[in-house]
This record gives structure tokens, C-alpha cells and sequence, in this order.
């Protein structure tokens, strides 16, 4: 690969979302290199979570393309699916499974099925060893948080991951864990796009992408005032 080549892994061009009669952005774009970082900050209701959702294909598009690796192709086709992985601020997880079988499924679903070791690890990691057999019901929401930090761990697979609000409900050790995912993510040459409104990733200094609230687009009057 080139080094232009690198520094262009991820394009994305012209990216236009509405939501009702409001225009969240237009002609918005930027550039992603492979272990490199980009934040999504901004006000609450700015559409940070629209657009990572936007760019699975999840939310429709006015405009906007993508282009991953010199491949090009718009948002709706849903192929940045293939190298990603999306992780909510919602946690998504059975509260009556047990941690251990939370993250196994996981896991499975993100194509990264791991074996007993591999799980243990992860929630080892992420200080969840002795709470692995409790139902999720009965953990805190920061040791939720936590569990879904530990699905990272088996994510290595997946070369860019999109992840909303990570650092909600953690405490600074909780804080520092994802920064260490990150980090180890994106020295093995993986990329991230992070919604966020805590620091993260400070000793990278990664690129800062700042949204701002646009103004509703004015409604067409009804036909019998035109």
C-alpha cells in the first residue's frame, strides 16, 4: 500500500442527512488513515449517533459516499457493514443471560466466535471475572458498560470500529480500559470513529470532528396558500 494510499483508507464525501424537516449536515466529509482516530463531538441531538448509523446504512442518506481501500459505493448499500463494528450506546444485552454468555453471543454475532480461554480473557480484562455468571440483570450499569468493552477484545478482526458514546457510565478506570482497547486497535493498524463527550485517546491527539446544530429546512406551504 501506498502511502497515499494509507493515508486515504477511508473517504467519505458529500454526506447529507435529514431528519424530518431538519438538516442534521450536508457536504460533510472526511478522511480516516489505518491507525488513526477520529472523535464525533458535539451538542446532544447534533446527530453524532446518525451519523455513525448513516454510514452502515442503518439511517438513509440524502447524499454521500463512501469509499474504503479505493472502493467507492454509497451509504444505503450497507457495505461498510463488512470491516466494522458498531458498538451503541445502548448495550443490547439479555438481562437474563449471564455475562459470560452475553459476550459469547456477542462474539458470534460479530463473526468472532471465541473459545472458553478467549472469553475469560476478555473478561478478565475488563474486571468482570467473578461477575462472569450473574445474570446481566444483576450488574450496575458501569459493569454493563464494561461487558460490552470486553466484546472489543474479540474485535481485533474488524478493521474499523464505530463506536457511540464508549466511555458513558464508566468510572476513570472504566475510561482508561477503552482507551487501551483503542490504542491496541489502532497500533495493529485498525481504525476508529468515536461519538463522544469525554476526552479520549488524549496521548494520540486524534483528529476532532465538530458538529454544529443547522437550522430546520423551511416546509413547503400547502398547496391552496401557493
Amino acid at each position: 500500500m501506498t502511502a497515499s494510499a494509507a493515508s486515504h483508507w477511508l473517504v467519505v464525501a458529500d454526506l447529507a442527512v435529514r431528519r424530518g424537516p431538519r438538516l442534521l449536515f450536508e457536504q460533510l466529509g472526511f478522511t480516516l488513515a489505518r491507525g488513526d482516530a477520529l472523535l464525533l463531538q458535539g451538542p446532544n441531538g447534533v446527530g453524532k449517533s446518525t451519523l455513525l448509523r448513516s454510514l452502515l446504512g442503518i439511517t438513509p442518506c440524502d447524499s454521500g459516499r463512501i469509499t474504503v481501500a479505493g472502493d467507492a459505493f454509497a451509504p444505503a448499500s450497507g457495505r461498510l457493514r463488512r470491516c466494522s463494528l458498531y458498538h451503541g450506546h445502548a448495550a443490547g444485552l439479555k438481562p437474563e443471560l449471564t455475562g459470560e454468555d452475553n459476550l459469547r453471543l456477542a462474539a458470534e454475532l460479530d463473526g468472532s466466535p471465541a473459545d472458553a480461554a478467549a472469553l475469560r480473557q476478555a473478561l478478565d480484562e475488563t474486571g468482570l471475572t467473578r461477575e462472569r455468571r450473574l445474570p446481566v440483570r444483576r450488574l450496575s450499569q458501569g459493569q454493563k458498560q464494561r461487558l460490552g468493552l470486553a466484546r472489543l477484545a474479540l474485535a481485533s478482526h474488524r478493521p474499523l470500529w464505530l463506536l457511540d458514546e464508549p466511555s458513558a457510565a464508566l468510572d476513570s478506570q472504566g475510561v482508561a480500559l477503552l482507551d487501551r482497547f483503542l490504542t491496541r486497535h489502532l497500533d495493529a493498524g485498525g481504525s476508529a470513529i468515536v461519538a463522544t463527550h469525554r476526552p479520549v485517546l488524549a496521548d494520540r491527539a486524534p483528529t476532532v470532528l465538530t458538529l454544529t446544530a443547522a437550522a430546520p429546512v423551511p416546509a413547503a406551504p400547502p398547496a391552496y396558500a401557493r
